[in-house]
Parts: C-alpha cells; sequence; structure tokens
C-alpha cells in the first residue's frame, strides 16, 4: 500500500474546511486542517519534506481571509499551490500553482487539480 500524501489544507470557514479535510482524508491524502492563516504559513513554509502540494480555500466574498491569501501566497513557499477561490472575488493571482473560480467547483475538480500538481517536481517555482 501506497503512503499518503501530505498536503495542508487552509480554510477560514470551519465548516467547510472539516467536509473538504474529511473527503481528502478518504482519498491518498494525509490533510492538516488548518482554519489560521498564520498556522498555515508556518506549516507551509516549514519545508517539510514530506509535503507535496498545499491547498488554499477561499469560501467568504469580502472576508479577511481573502488578503491573507495573498500573504500565503506571496511568500517563498516550496510546494506546489492550489487556490480554490469559492467567493469568487480574489484576482487571478499568479502565485498559486493552479486556481479553481466558483460556487459550483466541485471535489471532483479539487481531486483533479490535486492529482496534477502532486506529480509535479519540488523546488522552487519561477518568478514569471
Amino acid at each position: 500500500m501506497r503512503p499518503k500524501k501530505q498536503i495542508p489544507l487552509y480554510c477560514a470557514d470551519r465548516e467547510l474546511l472539516s467536509t473538504t479535510a474529511f473527503a481528502l482524508r478518504l482519498q491518498p491524502y494525509e490533510v492538516t486542517a488548518i482554519d489560521d492563516s498564520r498556522s498555515a504559513a508556518a506549516v507551509m513554509m516549514a519545508g517539510s519534506l514530506e509535503l507535496v502540494c498545499g491547498v488554499l480555500i477561499h469560501a467568504k466574498q469580502g472576508d479577511l481571509a481573502g488578503r491573507l491569501i495573498h500573504r500565503l501566497l506571496e511568500s517563498d513557499l516550496q510546494i506546489p499551490l492550489l487556490l480554490v477561490d469559492r467567493a469568487g472575488d480574489l484576482a487571478p493571482v499568479r502565485y498559486a500553482d493552479m486556481v479553481l473560480y466558483g460556487r459550483n467547483t466541485s471535489m471532483t475538480h479539487i481531486l483533479g487539480a490535486l492529482n496534477v500538481l502532486c506529480t509535479r517536481k519540488r523546488g522552487p517555482r519561477s518568478a514569471a
């Protein structure tokens, strides 16, 4: 049996965080669910070799989580990042490796994006 892939999952909405983490844990992912942006930054910047991808979910339009997500994305993280903008009010963010927009983003979309991002090689992202 393959070991589960380690991913940190950040979302300020605790209910959405809980359901998303549960669904991801049913797949080949070991999820660290985080609802505090400072803790999320600390986990993602710790440089753990086990982390294969980070997931950031923006759930509510106009909340402070949007600004905090921008700060996380602008930091020098060494793992691929998936941004799920369910609120649809974040401008396209060039720092995310993949962005999914809209309330209709399903778990199938998230799993497909994670599958792609988890196969990428590690290393510094290019500054485009």
